[in-house]
């Protein structure tokens, strides 16, 4: 299945929301598709990030993917944005569990949910239940 993403702004909430589908077999596209969504969110001083792969299959190394988070603590990518990670009821993998943990250890505001209403609170109200 071809990897497809789209990025819109929800200005009311001041949140970019990323929806993508299909399968990711690069981590490389994962940063290019995050990179544009923190860009979107520094130029429109926006709060947070939504990025919903509910219909996403990430195949892709792992190493690459920690060499990344490394680089968005280290360079500061976020700021004070938040990512909020939609993920698919389903997570056939361990990659959604490795960036959850990665991200703690490393103090990225970065969070999984299953739930659009909280991943929304989250980033509206650092909600969490």
């Amino acid at each position: 299945m071809i990897f497809t993403q789209h990025h819109r702004l929800d200005l009311t909430n001041k949140v970019v929301i990323v929806e993508a589908m299909g399968h990711v077999e690069h981590v490389d596209n994962m940063e290019i598709v995050l990179k544009k969504a923190i860009n979107l969110a520094h130029v429109h001083n926006l709060k947070g990030i939504l990025l919903d792969l509910s219909e996403v299959e990430l195949s892709y190394d792992n190493v690459r993917l920690m060499d990344i988070l490394l680089r968005m603590r280290d360079e500061d990518w976020l700021g004070l944005l938040r990512v909020a990670r939609l993920l698919p009821k389903v997570d056939l993998g361990h990659t959604h569990a490795l960036i959850a943990d990665i991200s703690q250890k490393f103090s990225l505001p970065i969070r999984n949910f299953e739930s659009k209403s909280k991943a929304i609170a989250w980033l509206l109200y650092n909600y969490e239940r």
